[in-house]
């Protein structure tokens, strides 16, 4: 026999919810603590950035065209992909150095755990841990047949 329920312990459910994520929102969206002594103004600053960098998004800038990025889709579906673990994909990454970024000189790995460490010790979610553990995997791509760092790394939305 179904269960009735009624509208107002509906109510009371929808509000209890609400409330929910209300916490998990504040949980979430709160100032990172971990790095609020940092001045943000220093972090991507592209214009004083080294030759390796600036040398890396004029060509980004010059070979990332429509018609490459249609070409790199059709050619993406058409390879093998490796299977790993993830320790095993952090350690491919470490052979590479990111031309990109201009804030830090630490290993794939290094960057790696301390985003997922920093994540961590301002108390977000594991789910949110996890993603900044993972989060530049993409760039194993370079050693599966990309043309270069240029067409799968870097920041997209850089001026």
């Amino acid at each position: 026999m179904p269960t009735t329920v009624s509208g107002r312990d509906l109510d009371m459910t929808s509000d209890a919810i609400d409330e929910v994520n209300v916490l998990k929102g504040r949980l979430w969206d709160d100032e990172s603590q971990f790095d609020a002594d940092k001045n943000k103004e220093q972090f991507r600053n592209y214009e004083s950035a080294c030759d390796r960098v600036k040398n890396f998004y004029k060509e980004q800038h010059e070979k990332q065209t429509v018609e490459f990025n249609i070409q790199a889709r059709v050619n993406f579906k058409k390879r093998t992909r490796a299977r790993m673990g993830i320790w095993e994909a952090m350690e491919m990454l470490n052979t590479l150095i990111d031309e990109s970024d201009p804030d830090t000189s630490l290993s794939q790995i290094e960057h790696l755990l301390q985003t997922a460490e920093a994540i961590r010790r301002d108390g977000k979610p594991e789910w949110m841990q996890i993603a900044g553990l993972v989060h530049d995997l993409g760039k194993l791509l370079l050693l599966f047949g990309s043309e270069g760092q240029w067409d799968v790394v870097g920041v997209s939305n850089r001026g």
